[in-house]
């Protein structure tokens, strides 16, 4: 086997123009420090992806500090929620207290604690059959039980399960993407689990 010359390189490379465009990762290590026509328009190739990188970098660090401040959000008002389970005697006060902490989120519209019904029967099969939880979308049906018309997505949790349900805890946003199902649920699953153990006793 012959040994691998520059002249070698020059002629592949020559002879695939995009190969260094294909292979980005080799570019990057590349050193260009000759102000050639050629290593201007690489240098030029460079700065484009490391400018994207940085963009993307950007756009990564945004979003969790965005994740960061609505966890923190969604901590506090929780928190606060929690307390208002032992300072309320009756399911309506309750109720009314909910919403009223739940709502000051600006990306929840509204927030619905209501006790099952029959008419929440079709509700229950249809999105809380499983495990008691759904995050997404509902149909108009479904939206006219429990939200207003400007409600685009929502979160339901059923208290007790769907044998023997207790209540329906639901939130409702006019995002449509506020709500989805691989959204965090951790402080609100903590939530229900202490409502549930709450209305047991004050049923």
């Amino acid at each position: 086997m012959s040994k691998l010359t520059e002249q070698h390189v020059a002629e592949y490379l020559k002879a695939h123009p995009d190969f260094l465009i294909n292979n980005p990762d080799v570019l990057a290590t590349l050193e260009l420090q000759q102000q050639t026509a050629a290593a201007t328009s690489l240098v030029h190739i460079q700065q484009r992806q490391l400018r994207e990188h940085n963009t993307l970098l950007k756009n990564k660090i945004e979003q969790l500090v965005a994740q960061a401040k609505e966890n923190e959000l969604i901590h506090r008002l929780f928190s606060e929620c929690h307390r208002q389970l032992w300072t309320n005697y009756d399911f309506k006060t309750l109720a009314n207290n909910l919403r009223n902490i739940i709502c000051t989120n600006p990306l929840i519209n509204e927030c619905q604690l209501v006790k099952y019904e029959k008419k929440y029967d079709d509700l229950i099969a249809h999105r809380l059959q499983n495990d008691g939880i759904y995050l997404g979308r509902v149909n108009q049906q479904e939206r006219d039980l429990l939200f207003s018309e400007s409600t685009q997505s929502t979160a339901l949790y059923l208290i007790g399960n769907s044998n023997h349900p207790v209540a329906i805890l639901a939130f409702g946003s006019d995002d449509v993407n506020h709500f989805e199902p691989a959204k965090d649920s951790f402080f609100v699953l903590e939530f229900v689990r202490s409502l549930q153990l709450r209305l047991l006793e004050l049923a």
